[in-house]
């Protein structure tokens, strides 16, 4: 027989095809990709990221609400300090396990309606192509990673609703549904974009329109209610946020539409490029098959993807959104790598060849993330620009430490990075940041005799006079009492280089009781 005559030889064998189509492979992989990134965070200088700092400062309290965005994430970074305690594997450990079960839920939602379920590993995998999921969620991200999870899971409940309908699918759909809600309030275009695609199918309309959406919905109301009443309450506080960075500059009716088309456009090609790219890549000999290929299911998927984007548009053209970003497109998007997953299954090629590429991909795609944030913050000893995590906070709050002992004391910091990094480094001690975070009262002073107030100009140049940061504060908390010590501090950036300083001032006041 010649050599190249045999289809299993030309495909690769079905043993190996098996082994890198099986669940359990996906499963170890993954769990060991993720642990390796909790590894490389607590490896790394231990100053906090924005949103790392911004959880750290909001575990100080539970809320039904928490400002711009949901309290999803923050209910279980709260839970998670709580029963682990404050430290870096606590923040990194969270976010990595809510995205090792995206993974997971979106892998168990491909299985449902995928004929070949090697497929569904290809789907997982088809995650690591889009870099707001890969590496910024990695980064720093905590209400995205959130929403990632909640989509997934979203996905899994309806994919499972829509093929086996049982009673325990609708409670599973109910959840995810309540669970999505408070995870990004963008989740919402996803289900109702499913909605709609299911009502365009007579069977599916049939299948889902039962009395068992009926518990389902009391459920996702359960779950979502305590947050939305909160938001009926602030809503104002809550929105202008969000609505200011989907709003642009005034450009006028036509010029405000362009602008939000335009973004959109930009925000989809950033988000699934590079995803369309490498799979007509992977399946290079057999593109023109997968592209024409159809099926019950990438009819559905596919309108769930067009229908979200439809509403997007509508939300350009009637509600004067002008600036889409990519990160906001995440649950809109989410099911992208699962559409190809469908079209490459429904087009009946043989997997061998693209199993073996995508798991090419994603072993380098997981060799780099963590490599390069690792790298992130090396590269200040020798281009003078710092990461976050460089910025020496610990050194700070060593010195804060020392000022607070003796007294029953309260940390006042003049942003939230700083709070939080305070509250990390000292999670005994409270802290408050003046401005507080929208719909937060700041503590009051009751039961504290000792204020210290930290404060910075975010380059780490020398800090403004005491005054100029916290005249407000000490007005509305009907402080007259001058800080007994002043001083502005410069300490070295974490891995960085000896002559360079990142500079902070304190100030102690005793108060009077």
């Amino acid at each position: 027989m010649p050599k190249n005559s045999s289809p299993l030889r030309a495909h690769g064998t079905p043993v190996i095809a098996d082994r890198l189509g099986a669940g359990q492979t996906l499963v170890l992989v993954l769990a060991a990709y993720f642990i390796i990134h909790v590894i490389v965070r607590f490896v790394l200088p231990h100053g906090l990221e924005l949103d790392e700092a911004e959880q750290v400062n909001l575990s100080q309290w539970l809320l039904a609400g928490y400002g711009a965005q949901p309290p999803f994430y923050n209910w279980l970074q709260h839970g998670a300090i709580q029963i682990f305690g404050m430290s870096l594997v606590t923040l990194s450990g969270l976010k990595g396990l809510l995205l090792f079960l995206s993974y997971m839920l979106y892998y168990l939602a491909a299985r449902q309606v995928l004929e070949d379920k090697r497929l569904a590993v290809v789907a997982a995998l088809g995650l690591l192509t889009i870099p707001q999921i890969s590496f910024e969620a990695q980064r720093d991200l905590s209400h995205t990673v959130a929403a990632i999870f909640g989509s997934s899971f979203f996905l899994y409940a309806l994919l499972r609703v829509v093929s086996r309908p049982s009673f325990v699918a609708f409670l599973l759909f109910g959840i995810a549904t309540g669970i999505g809600g408070i995870t990004k309030y963008n989740f919402a275009i996803l289900p109702i974009a499913a909605g709609l695609a299911v009502l365009m199918d007579r069977d599916m309309r049939r299948t889902v329109l039962s009395w068992k959406l009926l518990p389902a919905a009391m459920l996702a109301a359960a779950i979502v209610t305590p947050h939305a009443l909160w938001l009926l309450d602030n809503f104002k506080d809550a929105s202008q946020g969000t609505l200011k960075k989907l709003g642009g500059e005034d450009a006028g009716l036509l010029g405000g539409i362009a602008q939000g088309l335009g973004s959109l456009t930009v925000g989809f090609f950033s988000f699934f490029g590079i995803t369309i790219i490498i799979f007509a890549l992977v399946y290079r000999e057999h593109l023109k098959a997968v592209i024409k290929a159809n099926s019950r299911w990438t009819l559905f998927v596919g309108r769930i993807l067009i229908l979200s984007l439809v509403l997007i548009v509508l939300m350009i053209l009637f509600a004067g959104f002008e600036n889409v970003r990519d990160r906001w497109l995440t649950p809109v998007l989410l099911a992208g790598p699962l559409y190809i997953a469908l079209k490459v299954d429904a087009a009946k090629i043989p997997l061998a060849v693209g199993l073996k590429r995508i798991w090419t991909v994603a072993a380098i795609i997981m060799v780099i993330i963590p490599a390069a944030l690792a790298t992130r913050s090396n590269l200040g000893r020798f281009t003078g620009n710092y990461a976050y995590t460089n910025i020496p906070f610990p050194m700070l709050a060593k010195t804060v430490a020392e000022k607070a002992a003796g007294a029953n004391t309260l940390i006042v910091a003049s942003d939230g990075q700083l709070g939080g990094n305070m509250h990390f480094n000292l999670p005994n001690l409270p802290v408050t940041v003046t401005p507080p975070p929208l719909t937060i009262e700041s503590r009051p002073l009751d039961g504290f005799n000792r204020i210290v107030f930290v404060w910075r100009r975010k380059d780490g140049s020398p800090p403004p006079g005491f005054g100029e940061v916290f005249a407000d504060y000490l007005r509305e908390n009907g402080i007259d009492t001058l800080p007994q010590d002043t001083a502005i501090v410069g300490y070295p950036y974490a891995w960085g280089r000896p002559a360079d300083q990142y500079r902070f001032a304190y100030a102690v006041m005793d108060l009077k009781r």
